[in-house]
């Protein structure tokens, strides 16, 4: 393969998923832009199942597909590896759960043709492969910042599922926080956030850009539509976002103060729940599933942010 024709080595990194990761991986390898344009890094971290040899047999039908072998546990460990090993001009991110439409490369081409920014992305909707309860809405499961394109101000992010860098500007960065982000089965988030924020920080001339046409596909698998994986993600994130404002705080707040706005969340967690049960909007909110995801939930969050906070302070 000519390294000089490559403009875009697509990184999917994976866990343990064979049979996931095998319809993400074809959807990336059958892709309207040339082979000879793109190269697929499969980053298989430290999985038991059969991910290897999947992607060997995957191989053998698709040239421009390479395995990779990450030991070091968590998702941006495997993804420092993907850009690490990269050879493309820009290094895309999709997840080993979610599928791209074959114009999604094509797509991206006439992105980094156009704009050439340092990092862009798009938006996700929802797939099911099993019945989904009657409470789950769509929007729960999609990430979406409108039908127009446009570079993002530094208050807005792009999402992990479906992002595009410069490989240049990884290798300055050093690439992505390995202490947050999913770590094997624990929950984590917020990795591919602390890396936009420093871009924002750090080179302020460059752009971010979200473009609607990079619509890709996510899986939200059964285990993600109850109720209480629901509530560890609300406080995972919580916890994220925590991580994402010590990255690049110039101020810290008072423990007393984070113990405060803690006990304050958990007060309105205790009474939204109340009225929930009582009183809720019935056509807003029609099932409590829905009061609970979007209006209790969100306590978790903050509740979260306060652990992470306190925790920091006592290491």
């Amino acid at each position: 393969m000519q390294t000089e024709s490559l403009l875009i080595s697509v990184v999917l990194c994976t866990y343990n998923r064979c049979d996931l990761m095998t319809a993400a991986l074809k959807s990336v390898c059958e892709q309207s832009l040339p082979p000879s344009r793109y190269e697929v890094l499969v980053v298989d971290n430290n999985s038991s199942d059969t991910t290897k040899q999947c992607v060997l047999a995957m191989s053998r039908h698709y040239p421009h597909v390479r395995y990779l072998f990450e030991d070091k546990q968590g998702l941006s460990h495997a993804r420092n590896a993907g850009f690490r090993a990269a050879r493309g001009l820009y290094v895309a991110y999709a997840d080993d759960d979610a599928t791209v439409p074959t114009d999604w490369l094509c797509v991206a081409q006439h992105i980094i043709e156009q704009t050439a920014p340092a990092m862009f992305g798009g938006p996700y909707r929802p797939f099911y492969n099993a019945m989904k309860p009657p409470w789950y809405r769509d929007k729960y499961g999609s990430y979406d910042l409108g039908v127009v394109a446009k570079e993002l101000t530094k208050d807005e992010y792009l999402c992990g599922t479906n992002m595009f860098f410069r490989r240049n500007l990884l290798e300055q960065l050093e690439g992505f926080n390995t202490e947050v982000g999913m770590m094997g089965e624990r929950l984590g988030y917020g990795e591919e956030t602390v890396i936009q924020r420093r871009i924002c920080n750090e080179y302020p001339k460059e752009v971010i850009y979200y473009d609607p046409r990079l619509l890709v596909s996510h899986l939200v698998r059964p285990e993600k539509m109850s109720m209480r994986w629901c509530a560890r993600q609300m406080f995972a994130s919580g916890q994220a976002w925590q991580h994402v404002l010590h990255e690049t705080a110039t101020e810290r707040i008072h423990a007393a103060r984070s113990c405060l706005r803690g006990l304050r969340a958990l007060a309105q967690l205790t009474g939204s729940l109340v009225l929930g049960i009582l009183v809720r909007d019935r056509t807003r909110y029609p099932f409590i599933e829905n009061y609970l995801y979007e209006v209790v939930f969100v306590q978790l969050q903050t509740l979260g942010s306060t652990y992470a906070q306190l925790a920091r302070r006592t290491d």
